[in-house]
């Protein structure tokens, strides 16, 4: 006949068997759980880089055109009275230091 001890120990493996399987199928699950969350939370920040990056697009767009050459002389021309000198007009300036 058995004795106490020596049906004990089987059913104590047994339990702390389970008790790991059962553990490590939490772990499993979690981990996926996680998985999913940060894969979704991945997409919307990939979604929100793109619009910003259209949004960044818009305004380089916006800026060459404030930043126009005609458009700065036509300011120029009209809100200062500036105008282009003629070619003879012109004169260079150097610095020559001896």
């Amino acid at each position: 006949m058995l004795s106490g001890g020596e049906l004990f120990a089987p059913v104590l493996i047994s339990v702390v068997l389970t008790l790991a399987v059962m553990g490590s199928a939490m772990a499993v699950i979690f981990s996926a759980y996680e998985y999913r969350r940060l894969f979704n939370q991945h997409q919307i920040l990939v979604q929100q880089w793109d619009e910003i990056q259209v949004e960044w697009g818009q305004y380089l767009l916006e800026q060459s055109v404030w930043s126009a050459h005609h458009r700065v002389e036509a300011l120029a021309a009209d809100q200062m009275n500036m105008v282009v000198p003629a070619v003879e007009a012109i004169e260079i300036v150097r610095n020559e230091q001896q």
